[in-house]
């Protein structure tokens, strides 16, 4: 019994899952959670190098945030070369962290409103329906001591 069930499981030397073709095990992958994925790219090389292919992360990215969001991150990116500095995988893992995504496009502002600067280290919180945005550097070191609010209100999808 034990004979059989070894033949059945290897063919030439390489099991069975190992000789389906890329995208069928692209699309078993899909169908997966979370940590069976990564347990699977822990098997074998041709595993990991097709588990962490920025196609199969998008394509996750859309199953569990959404095509929306997804589209809205994708449009967000300016160019090619900007798009392949941020990978997918690393983009859901920096969520994952914050345990939440909401992305929403933005109408073009009025070229006559005054809006924040962009910053690095600024802090962003949501308080009484209100998001306030405060602090932060701007380019050549500039320390910008601005507090920024927009009512966001209740009647909005709130996932911070």
């Amino acid at each position: 019994m034990a004979e059989t069930s070894t033949t059945t499981s290897f063919i030439n030397g390489y099991s069975s899952i190992a000789s389906l073709a890329t995208d069928h095990l692209f699309t078993i992958l899909l169908l997966l959670p979370m940590d069976s994925i990564l347990s699977f790219v822990m098997t074998c090389k041709k595993f990991r190098y097709l588990a962490t292919s920025d196609i199969l992360w998008e394509s996750v990215c859309r199953r569990d945030w959404g095509n929306t969001a997804v589209d809205a991150l994708k449009s967000s990116f300016h160019d090619d070369e900007q798009r392949r500095l941020i990978p997918w995988i690393r983009l859901y893992k920096q969520v994952s962290r914050v345990d939440s995504v909401c992305c929403y496009k933005l109408a073009e502002p009025d070229p006559d409103l005054v809006l924040p600067v962009p910053r690095a280290s600024h802090s962003l919180n949501f308080v009484s329906g209100c998001l306030v945005l405060f602090g932060g550097g701007y380019e050549g070191g500039r320390d910008l001591d601005d507090t920024w609010a927009v009512y966001i209100g209740n009647n909005s999808q709130n996932m911070l």
